[in-house]
């Protein structure tokens, strides 16, 4: 359900664009129709549960937190880096190779959702929204860090 709710906002928010979307050069518009086209079945997601199994196994996952400063000290992701949603374009050096998995995590979801459409569509080929957020996360009760 809430993978639909996080679907639903996308297209919405790219229903109340579309005037503006007439001036977005072609190649961006294709790429953002394309990206909603061919989306996963999973649409990029990935659970509260299965992020911390993988981290606690040691895999290779950046968790990418897109908060506020704020928002983030509060508490967060052990492993997380912080880069404010409104930041990405300026620190896509801080990323990791676009063959690395990225857990993008915010509170609910949504922002999240927005960035994981950004980096896969610039070629990150496995950025995934954790669904849920860091309200999942401590609704789980994994630990998060100040």
């Amino acid at each position: 359900m809430r993978r639909l709710i996080v679907l639903f906002a996308l297209v919405l928010s790219l229903a109340v664009a579309l005037p503006a979307f007439a001036q977005v050069p072609a190649a961006v518009q294709e790429a953002v129709l394309s990206y909603l086209t061919i989306i996963a079945s999973d649409y990029n997601t990935i659970s509260a549960a299965a992020l911390k199994s993988r981290l606690d196994a040691g895999e290779k996952v950046f968790a990418l937190d897109v908060r506020e400063a704020d928002e983030f000290a509060a508490g967060r992701v052990a492993t997380a880096v912080n880069i404010p949603i409104r930041t990405i374009q300026q620190n896509l050096d801080k990323l990791p190779a676009k063959d690395v998995p990225i857990a993008v995590i915010c509170r609910s979801g949504i922002r999240a959702a927005y960035v994981t459409m950004a980096l896969r569509i610039l070629g990150w080929k496995d950025a995934r929204d954790m669904t849920g957020g860091m309200l999942e996360w401590e609704k789980q009760g994994f630990a998060t860090v100040k």
